[in-house]
């Protein structure tokens, strides 16, 4: 006999009452005191909502959707910020985990959540296929997304279904700058999204999907679909919940961004998603004050990330230490995010480490946010000691005849003359790179010709995209983060990595003067360093005397008087006395 279960289909509801009775029917059922249900959801009013472990700030424009009487919610799940209109239908199953058979998702269970859907679209006529780790795609174009969440002995699992796609008003709700946008760069985001109707050439009746929708979960599921209501318990705990979800408190609770000047930042995008670490620093008494782990990814058991937030507060600031911290969560079981482990967290915090390093150079923390680097830390980079500076072309003017080139004649009329102009004064190999595979031309030919590093300019998504070829060509190297709207926000990467970028951004002059300041200071000091290092080997070799075809005191009394006349922080006088010092060495 198969099991039954409820059908719960009420009509559409606001953001909070939607974000509220999902809690609700999950704790309830966690409890034991429900069945196992199906649930459509539908929204009035339109609705944003963000990921349990995103931040509006980070993710939604506020002000758009406030004046277009848009909602804006947190999801009791994880997952990425979307936006949910009356078009819109999802589902839920809200189930006791043993119907699974599994305490914690993992992949095999994702692509059974999303086999009833699949069946449900090809009943329509749509070939749609599961596409890992919880999306649904026709033709390689999203249709439909999974996410979850758990209380104590029940699972609450959700889904979209796109029915008809408003591109345009998602654009302008979630983070990119629409106002830029052209027609043709909201096609391609075509390219990667689908509706039903755009598959269909109509717009399918809200019944009709549902039907689908329900004989697929009875053949998937073997289970028999009953309408119900919400019980008394269920309503009583909806009623006294509501307040909570329609609070700031809620809506608002992920805020990472503090002071700027007191925040570092790092984050990593793998095949499973983007993590971001917010750390909040006391950087006299080298402790985290506070940390935000955010992204679309999820987690169980709900409240683990939190906990493990918590247990980092007031920590040394050692990035083994830290992660050891991390590691352990794992390792206990305290934590799980399907298809990620410790290191998904442990890299990205690790980089906010490294940019809170920096600033014991005397560049501003808020600016070391703007740093990023491959193959070494800063420290590293600096004392390979950089010989080549990369500049994007992006950054030159729009009708300049060389945009597209790997040239500058340096006029004066745009930023990147100014850092040509930076780095042929240093007689390092100053380049504008054109496009994806140019940049990974000239690290090739770099690396060959032994340049030790390079400095370079572009924006964080292209490095946070990028990070693992940088890494895969081994040439250590530091990224300065680029001024004004780019090609990401833009939605115009394809048209950068091909060289076709056509709008213009800024360098981040300030910042690269400082770090060609702190660059000049490291190089000083390891020639400083490298010379009382000669200095000390020839006293040794004088005293043995052994030094062979040269005059030991000429060759040590030139090196050590260039290198310690200028060593920054070193007064003329004492340079000179040190000259003197050296000399007396060498005579040795």
């Amino acid at each position: 006999m198969k099991a039954q279960w409820r059908l719960l289909d009420l009509p559409p509801m606001t953001a909070a009452e939607n974000m509220a009775l999902d809690e609700v029917l999950v704790e309830v059922r966690g409890s034991g005191h429900s069945t196992d249900t199906l649930r459509f959801l539908q929204f009035r009013p339109a609705t944003v909502l963000v990921g349990f472990h995103q931040s509006l700030q980070e993710e939604v424009r506020l002000s758009y959707c406030r004046e277009h009487g848009i909602d804006v919610n947190r999801r009791i799940t994880g997952g990425g910020g979307l936006l949910f209109d009356e078009n819109q239908l999802g589902w839920e199953i809200i189930c006791a985990k043993s119907f699974f058979g599994v305490g914690i998702p993992n992949a095999n269970l994702f692509r059974r959540l999303c086999e009833p859907t699949i069946t449900a679209l090809r009943g329509m006529g749509i070939d749609a296929s599961f596409r890992p780790r919880n999306d649904i795609e026709v033709a390689g174009r999203k249709i439909s997304g999974t996410g979850g969440t758990d209380c104590e002995s029940a699972f609450l699992f959700q889904g979209t279904l796109l029915v008809d796609f408003d591109i345009e008003t998602m654009l302008k709700c979630l983070r990119v700058p629409v106002e830029k946008l052209k027609a043709k760069e909201i096609d391609s985001i075509k390219k990667r999204v689908t509706c039903l109707a755009w598959e269909l050439g109509r717009v399918p009746e809200t019944r009709e999907v549902k039907r689908n929708l329900v004989e697929a979960f009875e053949q998937h599921m073997g289970i028999t679909l009953r309408p119900g209501g919400l019980t008394a318990e269920e309503e009583d705990l909806l009623a006294e919940k509501l307040p909570h979800f329609q609070s700031q408190e809620w809506i608002d609770m992920v805020r990472p961004t503090y002071e700027k000047t007191e925040v570092v930042q790092g984050a990593r995008k793998s095949p499973f998603g983007l993590v971001r670490v917010t750390m909040q620093l006391n950087m006299p008494r080298k402790t985290l004050k506070n940390i935000y782990i955010t992204g679309d990814f999820l987690s169980f058991p709900s409240r683990a990330l939190f906990d493990l937030e918590a247990a980092l507060r007031g920590q040394p600031l050692d990035g083994d230490h830290l992660c050891g911290i991390i590691k352990d969560f794992f390792k206990d079981g305290r934590i799980v995010i399907p298809d990620m482990g410790a290191e998904d967290i442990c890299i990205p915090l690790r980089m906010a480490l490294e940019k809170a390093a920096i600033a014991r150079h005397g560049i501003p923390l808020e600016h070391c946010n703007r740093i990023f680097t491959t193959n070494g830390s800063f420290d590293e980079v600096l004392a390979a000691g950089p010989q080549a500076l990369l500049l994007p072309y992006c950054a030159k003017l729009k009708d300049c005849d060389l945009r597209f080139t790997r040239s500058c004649r340096a006029c004066g009329e745009c930023v990147v003359g100014d850092a040509w102009t930076l780095g042929h004064e240093r007689k390092w190999s100053t380049v504008c790179i054109t496009s994806f595979e140019h940049l990974m031309q000239e690290l090739e030919k770099m690396k060959g010709q032994g340049v030790p590093a390079f400095i370079g300019c572009c924006c964080q998504p292209f490095y946070i995209k990028h990070v693992e070829d940088f890494a895969r060509l081994g040439l250590p190297g530091i990224l300065i983060d680029i001024e004004n709207t780019t090609c990401y926000d833009l939605d115009q990467s394809e048209a950068a990595h091909r060289g076709e970028f056509s709008s213009q951004t800024m360098l981040n002059m300030a910042l690269l003067h400082d770090i060609l300041r702190v660059a000049g200071q490291a190089k000083l000091s390891g020639q400083a360093e490298r010379a009382d290092g000669a200095g000390q080997q020839a006293i040794t070799n004088g005293a043995s005397g052994v030094v062979p075809g040269v005059t030991p005191g000429v060759t040590l009394g030139v090196t050590l008087g260039v290198a310690l006349g200028v060593a920054p922080g070193v007064t003329p006088g004492a340079a000179a006395g040190a000259k003197k010092a050296g000399g007396t060495h060498a005579a040795l």
